[in-house]
């Protein structure tokens, strides 16, 4: 049909090539799909994994923030779930992917002392820095 792979038009044989294993969508779509998401990664100055900018993490933080996973994002945020599947977006198993009780501690949790600065608290309790300003607020204090 086509002289030459270049005379082939992109949407046509990107539907047409065999998926990769595991995946809908064959290398070429996978391959811009990668890049573009790579760009924008990298493009967007307000991207939480971007280091040396004012509001940027600290490793520690950013450990932290990977290790959540979304059925504990449903189960603290959800007043009317008691258990959820490991993988929430796939069907419940009792061997692959069985239901956990949300306070059963399987899921990770957030610990949120990674964000607080022990040093200059009045009540030794410790303060959250806000990333953006750099100031501390103690929580039971309720000022700076």
């Amino acid at each position: 049909i086509y002289e030459s792979p270049a005379d082939v038009d992109l949407w046509s044989g990107g539907v047409s090539e065999r998926p990769l294993p595991g995946s809908m969508i064959g290398p070429t779509f996978g391959c811009i799909i990668a890049t573009q998401f790579s760009y924008a990664r990298r493009g967007d100055r307000f991207w939480y994994e971007l280091p040396n900018q004012p509001s940027s993490f600290t490793p520690e933080q950013l450990q932290e923030i990977r290790k959540v996973k979304l059925a504990r994002v449903i189960c603290d945020n959800t007043d009317l779930i008691d258990t959820i599947q490991v993988y929430p977006m796939v069907l419940a198993d009792h061997e692959i992917n069985p239901r956990v009780p949300c306070r059963s501690g399987v899921l990770p949790s957030l610990d949120l002392t990674k964000w607080a600065d022990f040093s200059g608290s009045p009540t030794g309790q410790g303060a959250f820095n806000t990333p953006v300003t750099g100031t501390a607020f103690d929580p039971l204090l309720g000022k700076k």
